[in-house]
């Protein structure tokens, strides 16, 4: 199918210029002479660069069937289809067809675009480059066939050159811009207004040929032509290529016609001279309309272009100004900036950007824009505060060029309102300080943990060595006691001696008993579960701390229930727990004297032991962090921040809970809440 279609463009391109080149040999035929006008070769160029080099045999079947017939009308060859003929018609098809793929080899060289009538430069590249010099072709090989077969004289070559180059360069321009035109869409829509306009300008044209070219009024050789240049402007300016093709092609024709029957500025003593002058009134004519569409083009796209970057640069949330490089005056200042500032465009053109910012005053505005007036800076970053019209300020970053596309430079500056970027930063900086001083605090707590690691561990070390030396110690004990109980059984000593003596039995039995208690503590049993009695475990750990008390005049008190029953719970660690908090108690009373209350209840079946004491209290603020790892208020020689947060681990364990009450002077009271079980349902601690 798509042979086909390609077989019938190439038919339809060869009736085409069969039918141009026919069309304009019937013009001519009634005065007798060839009319310098060839729209074959426009047709064939049109073709060759719309449609593709494809469609060549297109071209080249018109021109053998045309100059087939062409020399049958002539009476060049008495037998027009004897093998000299087809030769020389073949070899001019092949001039027509070679022009047609030169010019369109040209155009994709030299024009940008594939409708040339848009620029200026390419319609300017399409004259003089494509058509004028691509139309040499044809002429020179047909003409040269024609010399060699002594069909023209060599000494005519160079006139019937000019004329077939200057016939064919007007078909290229009268015609294969209208291959360009309905190529594309058109630019405008059929309204009625524009009905009535088409309307009235047909008129006009009519009017202004029958002036011209008609025979309305009688006149020999006034130069009446200019009156068809507003028609031809009218249609350039609102119908586009559109209209100017077709208006160059009516006023053409309309120009031949009267040129030919004598009529018109162009009429001279003969036909030839006549439209000698005719095709040179066309050729500037057919090139100024041509040159005038496209320069009306690109004004149109340039003032769409400048409506639509001015209109989003009016509608940029920026503020964008333009004031003059001399006065400093604004010329322009963007919808943005005008709401922002509060001003109208009347107020801000008697203003100046110094007249914004209250920080500068005209000479140090003038220092920042001095390496733009001296060409050493092509931009200038600065920032500044803008005054609104309200009074209120508002922070801005300004960048600013000079331009010098206007007649006189103007500065152009484009101002961001930075306000929310400078809060952000400002958060953000305060974030950053805040994490560094998270980091070195963190960084502080670790050094300490890990002072407090290494105490810890020479606390452990230290406890290790006391058993062993405790262990040690029981066997000496022992033997001392033993030796003090054979001197009191087999010598007779007075009262006094004999009381000294079991004085001293019974100190070897209270030191035997704290080595025990020191190695129990020490040698921790297995996590498991067992029922135990509280008041016994309380008293095991005040043995070990009684002697401070004493010491620092510390009254001991207890509060202890008659009823209390035992708890399953692991005893080491729960004498753990106690003896932590008898030892915080201690150190919690500053100076000598005060007390410590051990308390204990039984309620809503769950057992309570309370450890109050009259020290300092624990401040509020911190009373949060105690149960917390490593958190202590000792110097690192005296704590490790342990303690509370192991004993904190033991209760839960139980299933209990551990509270703390304290005023800052008055004291502080740990509550230990442990379930109470029946015995007989002792199980494995996890």
């Amino acid at each position: 199918m798509t042979h086909f279609n390609q077989f019938l463009k190439m038919l339809a391109l060869a009736g085409m210029y069969f039918f141009a080149s026919w069309l304009i040999i019937q013009v001519g035929h009634p005065v007798g002479l060839s009319l310098p006008i060839f729209p074959a070769a426009g047709v064939a160029l049109g073709a060759s660069i719309c449609c593709g080099n494809r469609l060549w045999p297109g071209v080249f079947l018109g021109a053998l069937v045309f100059n087939i017939w062409f020399m049958n009308i002539m009476g060049t060859f008495s037998d027009p289809l004897d093998g000299k003929g087809i030769l020389i018609a073949a070899g001019m098809s092949v001039a027509a067809t070679a022009q047609a793929l030169f010019g369109a080899f040209l155009f994709r060289r030299y024009v940008s675009s594939q409708n040339p009538l848009n620029r200026t430069k390419d319609v300017l590249s399409f004259i003089f480059i494509v058509a004028l010099v691509g139309c040499m072709v044809s002429g020179s090989i047909s003409l040269t066939i024609l010399g060699w077969a002594g069909q023209l004289p060599w000494s005519k070559f160079i006139n019937e050159m000019v004329t077939w180059w200057l016939g064919d360069f007007m078909g290229v321009l009268l015609v294969s811009p209208l291959f360009f035109v309905f190529r594309q869409p058109l630019t405008f829509k059929w309204t009625p207004a524009r009905r009535v306009e088409v309307s009235v300008l047909l008129l006009l044209f009519y009017v202004t040929s029958q002036v011209v070219f008609g025979d309305w009024l009688e006149y020999s050789h006034y130069p009446l032509v200019y009156m068809l240049f507003p028609c031809l402007v009218w249609a350039a300016y609102r119908f586009n290529h559109p209209g100017t093709v077709i208006s160059i092609l009516l006023v053409s024709a309309i120009a031949v016609l009267g040129t030919m029957e004598g009529r018109g500025p162009f009429t001279s003593r003969s036909l030839e001279e006549s439209f000698t002058l005719l095709q040179s009134y066309l050729l500037v004519l057919t090139v100024m309309t041509l040159i005038l569409s496209a320069a009306a083009t690109e004004a149109e796209e340039a003032h769409t272009q400048s409506v639509r970057f001015g209109r989003v640069l009016d509608e940029s949330s920026n503020e964008i100004y333009l004031f003059d490089a001399r006065t400093l005056k604004f010329i322009q200042v963007n919808r943005g900036a005008r709401e922002n500032l509060g001003y109208s465009l009347e107020e801000l053109y008697h203003l100046t950007p110094v007249d914004l910012k209250p920080d500068f005053s005209r000479r140090d505005f003038e220092a920042i824009l001095k390496p733009l007036r001296r060409g050493h800076e092509n931009l200038v970053i600065f920032q500044a505060r803008h005054q609104r019209k309200n009074g209120t300020l508002y922070s801005v970053e300004a960048r600013i060029q000079l331009s010098h596309a206007e007649v006189w430079p103007v500065f152009v500056a484009i101002v961001q309102d930075i306000t929310e970027k400078q809060r952000i930063d400002k958060e953000l900086e305060g974030y950053r300080h805040h994490l560094e001083e998270l980091v070195l605090q963190r960084t502080v707590d670790l050094e300490t943990a890990h002072r407090q690691l290494m105490h810890a561990e020479k606390l452990s070390a230290t406890g290790k060595m006391a058993a062993s030396m405790a262990h040690e110690f029981n066997n000496p004990i022992y033997g001392i006691r033993n030796v003090l109980e054979k001197i009191l059984r087999r010598i007779q000593m007075d009262e006094n001696n004999t009381r000294f003596v079991k004085l001293a039995i019974k100190e070897c039995d209270r030191v035997t008993s704290l080595i025990r208690k020191i190695l129990d503590f020490h040698s921790p049993s297995p996590d498991e579960k067992r029922w135990m009695d509280i008041h016994e475990s309380i008293e095991d750990m005040l043995l070990l701390i009684s002697k401070k008390f004493s010491e620092r005049g510390i009254r001991l008190i207890r509060e202890y229930a008659e009823d209390m029953p035992k708890i399953e719970a692991v005893p080491d660690q729960f004498k753990q727990v106690v003896l932590n908090l008898l030892q915080n108690a201690e150190e919690a009373i500053p100076d000598r004297g005060g007390s410590v209350v051990i308390a204990t209840n039984i309620s809503d079946g769950k057992a309570r032991i309370q450890i109050k004491d009259t020290g300092s209290g624990i401040p509020e603020g911190i009373i949060k962090n105690i149960f917390d790892p490593f958190f202590t208020t000792k110097p690192a020689v005296k704590g490790t921040g342990l303690g509370l947060s192991v004993t904190y681990g033991i209760i839960k364990k139980h299933g209990g809970d551990i509270t703390v009450d304290s005023l800052p002077g008055r004291g502080t009271t740990f509550t230990i809440i442990l379930p109470v079980k029946h015995e007989t349902s002792i199980s494995v601690a996890n």
